[in-house]
Order: structure tokens, then sequence, then C-alpha cells
């Protein structure tokens, strides 16, 4: 089936997106239940489904089954946010098999790093980008086999994708930024990004 998979207050449904059947409440998950998320649900290939927020709320895996048409749930793993992959503003990105993400001033020793982690046990990091590069709560976008990451001061960061090590490629400080953190949007070659005051539109065509 197709689906739209939403977390909200109170728990997270999947909905039917098929136009015959569209708006149809497919399943309701009411355990994973927080005052305030931001990050989308990741959907993983395996039906696994990965949940996290911020103020200390961690994250959350579930498995979701399907069994002659009826869906149903199972929490898998839980945990907070010093112990695995944690995101407070943004959505994590599932790319090659790993999932990528800004981890919460709350993570303890890796409070705003990047890290990879393994999906099978997002507690299991593989990498991180270390103590001298930490990224607040900026939003990060993969594309053309890359990580376009921005910091809350509006410096755009280029990281080379890759689930064996992090490495900075280039950086840039764009605007005397501030409380940069809305997503990063990319149509036709060109990179929309914005801090709480100003819009910046860059050519990546050239």
């Amino acid at each position: 089936r197709q689906m739209f998979v939403y977390p909200a207050i109170g728990g997270i449904i999947g909905v039917a997106a098929e136009k015959e059947n569209q708006g149809e409440v497919l399943w309701l998950n009411s355990d994973w239940n927080h005052a305030v998320v931001s990050p989308s649900a990741v959907c993983m290939p395996d039906g696994k489904i990965f949940l996290t927020a911020g103020y200390g709320a961690g994250s959350m895996v579930i498995q979701l089954s399907e069994n002659d048409g009826v869906f149903s749930t199972e929490v898998i793993d839980e945990y907070k946010p010093a112990k695995g992959l944690a995101c407070e503003q943004q959505t994590p990105i599932y790319w090659d098999g790993h999932l990528f993400g800004i981890q919460p001033k709350d993570a303890a020793a890796l409070r705003n790093q990047f890290i990879c982690v393994d999906p099978v046990d997002c507690k299991q990091v593989v990498w991180t980008s270390g103590k001298t590069n930490r990224f607040g709560l900026g939003p990060y976008i993969f594309a053309d086999g890359k990580f376009y990451l921005l910091n809350d001061d509006a410096t755009l960061n280029i990281i080379k994708a890759s689930t064996t090590s992090f490495e900075l490629l280039d950086q840039y400080r764009l605007i005397e930024g501030h409380d940069a953190w809305a997503p990063i949007a990319i149509a036709d070659g060109f990179m929309l990004m914005r801090d709480s005051k100003k819009m910046m539109c860059l050519n990546m065509r050239k």
C-alpha cells in the first residue's frame, strides 16, 4: 500500500495515499507521544520506521507489518538522545543503508555533531563529525553525492557522502546569519535556504 506516515502529538499514523482510498486511516501507534515533534518519520525499506524529536524525547524505532491487509506496529527500540541517533529540528536522511543526522544539544559528548549510524541498531555510531565540527539545529540535504549542511549562523558546509568516515569538503559563511534552521530546498539547479530574516538562492549549475 502507498501511504503517508505522519508523526504528530499523540502518536504516529499511516494514511492511505492511493486515489481510491485516499485519507483512509491504515494504522495508528500511540507509543510515540511527545509534546514537540519537528522531524518527519523516516521510512526504511524493511518496514522499520525511525522516529525522533527534541526536548529530551530521543528516538524510537517501530516495525510496520501487514497480514491479509491488516497493518500492525511494534516498538523494537527506544532510547534517550545520548544513547544513539536523535534529532531535534531536522529529519534524518536514509542513504546507502545508513541514517545521518545532527545530534541535539542534550546528546552529551555528541551534541550538535553530524553523525552516521547503522539503522539495524541506531545506537551503533559509524562516524561523527567530531567535537570541532558542531552544527547546531541547522538543516541538511543530500544531492550529487554530498550532504549540504547549514550551520545556525548560515555557514554552508559541504560534506562527502560516506558510510565509512566524515570528510568536510568545503565551507563558506554566506551571510551574518542567525537561527538558520529552515529546511533547504533544491530545484532546477538552484538551492534555497534562509535564516530567521533573510532568504538566499545559490546557483549550483556553475
